[in-house]
């Protein structure tokens, strides 16, 4: 069912559950910051919004449940019973019967690309294929249907739905688009594929040098570029496409599209976890129209070859903080995928292996730390192999033998690998663990009908020894780690009741006959609830702010249409977003007039 279908088939459902309307008859408007004397509420000033008769999970653990809650300024004043709430209403007060829903902390999703999530997915030609005929067929047809101008640009190709993709060759892509510059890029864009003409453009040739942090593949016998790009060889080339092409969109259209499609499931704030000046000035854009209804953490890249004058570039931005925009991170890339053979991954007994490949030596990542944290900035780093998480994790012991740094959120992203020893340093380090629960699902990275990413991994040369060492999510629970989540959208799925679903299942969300491919590396759905909102928050530095249902915190919350805690698991991703508020203001959700408010 379409986004939109969706919508209409909530707002239907809803008809009696829009509001009670302007309360009458209750009495004089008020609101409770504390409780007074004998535990009525304390009147401060007016209530704008009352929820009444809901399953309130709060995050509170003073006070976990609560029927109701109430809104000024934007913010709680008031959690806690029915009667009591029903004090605060006054005749100007929107009163609304949750009739029984369940109500939350706004969803934050700590690891997403938005800008990107909407322009690939949704705006390039897809190519999606698991075989290479498929695959050059389906590129045939977007040559034919591209937009005027001298490009073809696809998405979609990837190493789990075609195994035989590295057979690619650049004579085939020739062939197929003889005459324009042709991109094609790997559905987790680390990888895109490149026909001679846009080679050309690029002045890549056998004599180029790769770039710091990424690779131009070459041909084993005369060493000439394949074709293929990888990671930093191919950043230039990806903002080309998006902002000078025939494909171009403008980060503020992206932006406006997007923003509104992710309240509507739930999602009130996020970390942009690779941002630019560009999506930095959009998100700012949206900020002065009054129509960024999402708390926005930015994280700028760096590399090795930069990072000792990016840092304090990045650190100025810091000055423009609002309530709604923060820059608190620089984006590390401390090594590449394992699909790609870039994964820094240490040998079977622990030490250094074969297969190490770092994009920092040693020595440059504690620099980074070192100067990131001079600079009040905390590391946000995509780490996939134990190597390289153990790289990082020395970086910050480091750090710490010189000075402790209390507002530090330093985290690692994806940890798909990280050594059994090296776990309990995340706790010890106050090193926060986020991860993608969405991974879990056997085909959540893609692959044919009945995939499974742990046996094809065990299938291949890693074996199955590491296969079943992958997202040890659980592992990192079970030793203190602080845990924050987020979905990695644009390149897995951005629908966090998916994600929740898969992250305490292991299993394909809404597929029936799917087999739990980690079973004993799942999480409670409780455990990636508070990932989801109050762990996600902590690490954007907002804890104080947001990621609880609490007096004094911003009223960043939405209500679904059942109670998660209390179903299956394997039917979280039937959830249906009902309402979804920011600042106290609805902006996903069918209103009093009933209209949808679809996402697209």
């Amino acid at each position: 069912m379409s986004t939109v279908a969706q919508a209409w088939v909530v707002a239907a459902a809803l008809s009696a559950f829009l509001l009670l309307g302007t309360a009458a008859g209750t009495r004089a408007a008020g609101a409770g910051t504390s409780p007074a004397p004998g535990g009525a509420p304390r009147s401060v000033r007016p209530v704008e919004l009352v929820l009444m008769n809901g399953e309130i999970f709060t995050l509170d653990a003073r006070r976990p449940w609560a029927q109701a809650a109430a809104v000024a300024d934007g913010r709680f004043v008031f959690v806690g019973s029915d009667e009591k709430a029903a004090a605060l209403a006054g005749p100007g007060t929107r009163v609304i019967d949750l009739q029984g829903r369940m109500l939350l902390p706004g969803i934050i999703d700590s690891h997403m690309h938005p800008d990107v999530g909407e322009f690939y997915n949704h705006r390039l030609c897809n190519v999606q294929s698991f075989t290479l005929d498929e695959g050059y067929s389906k590129l045939a047809e977007c040559a034919r249907i591209a937009p005027a101008g001298d490009w073809v640009v696809a998405y979609g190709w990837y190493s789990t739905d075609n195994p035989k993709i590295s057979e690619v060759t650049i004579a085939k892509l020739d062939a197929i688009v003889p005459d324009r510059k042709l991109v094609v890029l790997e559905r987790d864009a680390h990888t895109v594929w490149v026909n001679s003409k846009t080679l050309s453009a690029l002045s890549i040739t056998r004599d180029t040098p790769d770039p710091v942090g990424g690779r131009i593949v070459r041909d084993s016998v005369t060493a000439q570029p394949t074709g293929a790009l990888q990671d930093s060889a191919a950043y230039d080339l990806l903002a080309t496409i998006q902002h000078r092409t025939g494909y171009a969109a403008s980060e503020v259209d992206l932006f406006r599209t997007v923003v509104p499609y992710l309240n509507g499931l739930g999602i009130t704030s996020l970390l942009d976890a690779f941002a630019d000046e560009d999506i930095e000035a959009a998100y700012r854009a949206l900020e002065r129209e009054g129509k960024l209804s999402m708390r926005v953490s930015l994280a700028f890249p760096v590399t090795a070859a930069n990072f000792r004058t990016e840092i304090p570039r990045i650190a100025a931005k810091r000055a423009k903080n609002s309530a709604r925009i923060r820059v608190d991170y620089v984006k590390i890339f401390a090594d590449g995928n394992a699909e790609d053979h870039l994964a820094n991954l240490l040998g079977p007994d622990g030490s250094p292996g074969p297969s190490t490949h770092g994009y920092f030596a040693p020595a440059e990542m504690r620099d980074a730390v070192r100067l990131a944290e001079k600079h009040h900035l905390s590391i946000y780093v995509h780490s996939i192999g134990d190597g390289a998480a153990r790289e990082v994790l020395d970086a910050v012991a480091a750090a710490r033998t010189r000075s402790p740094c209390s507002w530090c959120r330093h985290t690692l992203t994806h940890l798909q690998w990280i050594w059994p020893s090296d776990i309990a340093r995340l706790k010890q380090l106050n090193v926060i663990a986020n991860i993608q629960e969405g991974w879990l699902a056997p085909r959540a990275i893609g692959g044919p009908a009945g995939y499974d990413y742990v046996k094809d991994t065990a299938a291949g040369p890693l074996g199955p020894a590491m296969a079943e060492r992958m997202y040890p999510f659980r592992q990192l629970r079970d030793a203190g780690a602080r845990l924050s989540t987020g979905s990695d959208w644009w390149f897995t799925d951005e629908n966090p009741w998916n994600d929740i679903e898969a992250g305490a299942t292991s299993r394909d969300p809404g597929i029936a006959d799917s087999t739990p491919m980690l079973p004993s590396h799942t999480l409670d759905v409780e455990t990636l609830l508070r990932a989801r909102t109050l762990g996600a928050a902590y690490q954007l530095q907002n804890e104080k702010e947001t990621g609880s249902i609490e007096v004094g915190k911003r009223a960043d919350f939405v209500v679904v249409d059942r109670n998660i805690l209390r179903i299956p698991a394997e039917k979280i991703h039937e959830t249906r977003v009902l309402m979804t508020f920011f600042d106290g203001k609805q902006v996903a959700g069918p209103t009093e007039q009933g209209d949808a408010n679809p996402a697209r």
